[in-house]
């Protein structure tokens, strides 16, 4: 059985807490994304091209930042301390349920892994949005 924090495992946590960033970011730019489209004149497809390609950049992204820059990289982890989080992660740290369930810094994906995610999930957005509403 892996580490527990008040009888909680951790590795939910953790989850949690990566899914509810990805969730968050990806919303955010699903609905800048629409209010570019709708803005340039572009309406829902432009919208939804938009949101395509900034879930594609945030992956890419994601990718650059994950990849190691020398070998030491690899042994040490990435523990985030309060000063040093973002002001989106410290949103999504006071969203329900992560508020109630936070895993502790030295626990939490790096924010590069987040964003990687939060790609996937703004690319799945796209698709769903292209497919299921008939936008594009």
């Amino acid at each position: 059985m892996g580490k527990t924090v008040y009888g909680i495992p951790t590795t939910p946590r953790v989850w949690l807490d990566a899914i509810t960033y990805a969730v968050v970011l990806a919303v955010a730019v699903t609905g800048g994304s629409f209010a570019v489209g709708i803005a340039a004149g572009g309406g829902l497809p432009l919208g939804n091209v938009v949101t395509f390609v900034v879930g594609w950049l945030l992956v890419g992204y994601g990718t650059i930042r994950l990849w190691p820059s020398n070998p030491d990289e690899l042994t040490q982890g990435g523990v985030i301390t309060p000063d040093q989080q973002s002001r989106l992660q410290g949103l999504v740290r006071q969203l329900p349920p992560v508020r109630w369930y936070q895993p502790a810094p030295r626990d939490q994906l790096r924010v590069a892994a987040k964003i990687f995610w939060a790609g996937v999930v703004t690319l799945a957005f796209s698709y769903i949005i292209e497919t299921a509403l008939n936008v594009g």
